[in-house]
């Protein structure tokens, strides 16, 4: 075909072969239908023998006509659809926008996981994309990896409308009973009774299969037996994707367990509606009444640090039975502070990680807090203490929740909650200073350890600045008569006065952890 025309279509190479056609760049010779001479487009012309199948050429009609009715940036736009005989062979073509660019099969391939923030951007653009198609009353049905662009632009956009079908159509445009789409990507509503509608919500459900196999880098179904795949996606038979990557944060968590939930009423009702709460993320009203209800069905205490975990810890024992030894002591009301030290990636925050970790599998019942410093230079004084507490707390309903536990300063309160949700003081509120600010940290984790012992752990104390590490102290003098465990982690290289002003007081202690021998 390569050099050959095509009605006003001049071939020029082959993009690639799918099972409904061959792919051409092509460029537009004679202008017309809205296209500009010397264009360049994309040109799928079906293969012949489909054509041959009854009831085909309905569908490929419909393809160019759902694709044609949807206009928007984050959708491949058909432009033309056409029959012509060509040395005297019947060819049927659509033409469509050449986008060029990365599909998320090859970036997955290049990156192996996509870091989260640039899967919440994938799945916003595809969200808006999904949004189009089902306003046109259209479901794709067939959302993958490979139907979906990444422009060198960054703009992402989705493609092949080819099995996309209108929700109100009356006449199968496949054989009856046929299913439609790839099995590895479809809701399990599409194998159910023929009788039941595929709405929207499928291509949701897809949306939360692509994103879990980008954040994690495997396919949550996927198995070398089809049947056994099928199995799997009609009982949502999978790890969360909160398990396979630890360091994906509860929000996103939630939302791809959300959408990949077996029962269409049980995922957002609306490609409109995910899109509402991609763009609020964690202060989204869903996220607020999710996590509302997340605390309530689980105990703060299961939390886990999200660090890879490939292999268990390793040559640590003697440091993991002195944070036991610590951990016992403040069990029985007498609290400790332990100063992890060690040199950068040694593994100071995994021997916490592990040790937090035998203390669920040995069934003791404790709260777990844990923050950290960023580096370069924007850390705040209350940074890490704020993210401790906030994850603790939740972001919701916060002023009530604190109540409860910092009600000795009320005054405070609004303040304080503030400063856990990095908002700015409410006007006419008390602020706070640097003394008031470590009277709420102390007041809030006493009264935790009121309710069970408390461990709450503090990394990266070398980017802190003096007043974060002002703030550890006070908590640090506050606790030696409370069940309370405080563990700050820290390079070589932190203040000599303050680490031995620290470590001066009766209840603290330091380990430093050497590099591994063989």
């Amino acid at each position: 075909m390569v050099g050959k025309r095509i009605g006003p279509y001049e071939v020029l190479d082959t993009l690639g072969v799918g099972g409904m056609g061959t792919v051409y760049r092509a460029r537009v010779v004679d202008a017309g239908r809205g296209l500009v001479a010397d264009e360049h487009v994309a040109l799928k012309v079906v293969h012949p023998q489909l054509l041959q199948q009854p009831g085909f050429f309905k569908r490929f009609l419909r393809e160019a006509e759902i694709g044609q009715q949807v206009a928007h940036e984050n959708v491949v736009r058909t432009l033309d659809c056409d029959a012509r005989l060509e040395d005297g062979q019947q060819q049927h073509y659509l033409v469509m926008e050449l986008v060029e660019g990365q599909t998320l099969r090859g970036l997955t391939d290049e990156l192996g996981t996509v870091p989260e923030e640039l899967c919440r951007h994938i799945a916003r653009e595809v969200a808006r994309g999904l949004a189009a198609i089902h306003a046109a009353s259209a479901v794709h049905r067939d959302l993958k990896p490979e139907n979906v662009l990444i422009t060198r632009d960054h703009a992402v956009k989705v493609m092949d409308l080819g099995v996309a079908h209108l929700q109100d159509e009356v006449i199968r445009l496949s054989r009856t009973g046929a299913f439609i789409g790839s099995v590895e990507y479809a809701a399990p509503e599409q194998f159910r009774s023929k009788t039941d509608p595929v709405d929207g919500r499928a291509d949701l459900h897809a949306l939360g299969v692509v994103l879990y196999e980008l954040a994690t880098g495997r396919h949550p179904f996927r198995s070398g037996d089809t049947h056994e795949t099928l199995r799997r996606v009609l009982e949502g038979d999978c790890r969360r994707a909160g398990e396979v990557n630890p360091e994906l944060s509860a929000w996103f968590d939630e939302l791809v367990h959300t959408l990949m939930s077996r029962e269409p009423a049980d995922r957002f009702p609306t490609a409109d509606d995910l899109l509402e709460v991609l763009e609020s993320g964690e202060r989204s009203t869903w996220w607020e009444d999710r996590a509302r209800a997340l605390r309530a069905r689980r105990p703060p205490s299961q939390r886990r640090i999200r660090l890879p975990r490939d292999t268990a810890l390793y040559g640590r024992e003697p440091d993991l039975q002195r944070l036991r030894t610590a951990f016992e002591s403040a069990r029985e009301g007498q609290g400790r502070v332990v100063l992890v030290e060690g040199e950068a990636g040694i593994g100071k925050t995994r021997l916490v990680d592990a040790f937090v970790s035998r203390l669920y599998e040995d069934g003791e019942s404790l709260h777990f807090l844990f923050g950290s410093y960023p580096p370069g230079g924007a850390a705040t004084a209350a940074g890490a203490f704020s993210t401790a507490y906030r994850e603790q707390f939740g972001g919701e309903g916060l002023e009530d929740a604190l109540a409860e536990y910092v009600g000795d300063t009320p005054l405070l309160i609004p303040a304080f909650a503030a400063l856990l949700r990095g908002d700015a003081r409410p006007e006419g509120a008390v602020s706070l200073t640097k003394d008031s600010l470590q009277t709420v940290f102390v007041h809030a984790t006493r009264a935790l350890a009121r309710e069970r012992p408390t461990i709450v752990l503090i990394d990266d104390l070398h980017f802190a600045p003096e007043a974060g590490r002002a703030l550890f102290s006070a908590i640090a003098a506050a606790i030696p008569e409370h069940p309370v465990l405080l563990i700050g982690t820290m390079r070589r290289g932190v203040s000599e006065s303050w680490v031995s002003s620290a470590t001066r007081l009766e209840h603290v202690s330091q380990i430093v952890l050497p590099r591994l021998g063989p």
